[in-house]
């Protein structure tokens, strides 16, 4: 079930993810033409992996929206609509919490790198706070979008008298 429009900011997501999965083919196709002119070209596999992180996380609030995920529902469809609806509400407010521990963790950990200036293992050593940062802010705007959709439920929920659908 779809819930609501999709906002500014889970627009601007996808269409970040969608900006970063060009950026992502053209260093793929650079890296495979240069390795068969046998041409080093690290950015290619550490730069997509980067690129990869920011990419997915960007576009999850879309995903919550339209409750594009895998989910679990075959005991919940068989329940009355008001039931449903508390159940979907008291999942948001969990939910709600449980984004609320992970963007304070990873900024926490991505301000702790990028004070400390921890780097990854590859060739490049590439600064760990730019992938952490991108989770960050994907974790941020799924905070933004299940707020949002928690707030339009409960709404619903009070216009139909605890039957919302």
């Amino acid at each position: 079930m779809e819930t609501g429009k999709a906002r500014w900011h889970e627009r601007a997501g996808v269409f970040a993810s969608a900006a970063l999965l060009i950026v992502l083919f053209g260093l793929l196709l650079t890296d495979v033409i240069l390795r068969w002119l046998h041409v080093e070209f690290y950015w290619g596999s550490e730069g997509g992996g980067l690129l990869m992180a920011w990419m997915i996380f960007l576009a999850l609030p879309v995903v919550m929206r339209t409750r594009g995920h895998i989910a679990t529902d075959f005991v919940v469809a068989h329940l009355p609509d008001g039931v449903k609806a508390v159940l979907r509400m008291a999942g948001h407010v969990l939910m709600i919490a449980y984004l609320a521990c992970l963007v304070w963790y990873c900024a926490d950990l991505a301000h702790s790198n990028w004070q400390g200036g921890a780097r990854f293992q590859g060739i490049l050593r590439l600064p760990m706070y730019l992938v952490q940062s991108g989770i960050l802010v994907g974790l941020l705007l799924m905070l933004l979008s299940e707020i949002l959709i928690l707030y339009e439920e409960a709404r619903a929920f009070g216009r139909r008298g605890g039957d919302a659908t």
